[in-house]
């Protein structure tokens, strides 16, 4: 007998066609990366997650915020105590500048300085009396 012209399925072919087989593991792949997206939440990637609260925030969170916020503030006002330091610094030696001038001193001026060195002298060391 001959069995060519028969359409029957052989025994090494599988009873479910391989279109079904693909289609149910499309889904499954659809399925698995769906659940892995809602799994991950909101945002994108490399960006850290973003905490929406209704209210206030973590009572966890509060005191570390407030330290940061704290040190940011005392850090602002030492660079402004140093720039205002500086600035008198800077002002009072103009001053003094304009003060003296630069060069020789006047006869005058060399008269009253000899003058306080021996006063200064005279009261460090004072005379006395002679030793015999």
């Amino acid at each position: 007998m001959n069995n060519a012209h028969f359409n029957s399925k052989a025994a090494g072919q599988p009873v479910f066609g391989t279109a079904l087989v693909r289609r149910l593991l499309a889904c499954a792949l659809i399925g698995c990366a769906a659940m892995s997206a809602a799994h991950a939440g909101p945002g994108r990637r490399g960006e850290p997650q973003r905490q929406e609260y209704s209210g206030e925030a973590d009572p966890r969170q509060q005191p570390r915020q407030y330290d940061e916020r704290q040190q940011r503030q005392d850090d602002e006002r030492a660079n402004q105590a140093r720039a205002e330091e500086q600035r008198r610094e800077a002002e009072q030696q103009q001053q003094s500048n304009e003060g003296r001038r630069n060069g020789r001193m006047t006869a005058d001026e060399r008269r009253d300085l000899r003058r306080q060195i021996n006063e200064a002298g005279a009261d460090l060391y004072p005379n006395h009396g002679r030793r015999r």
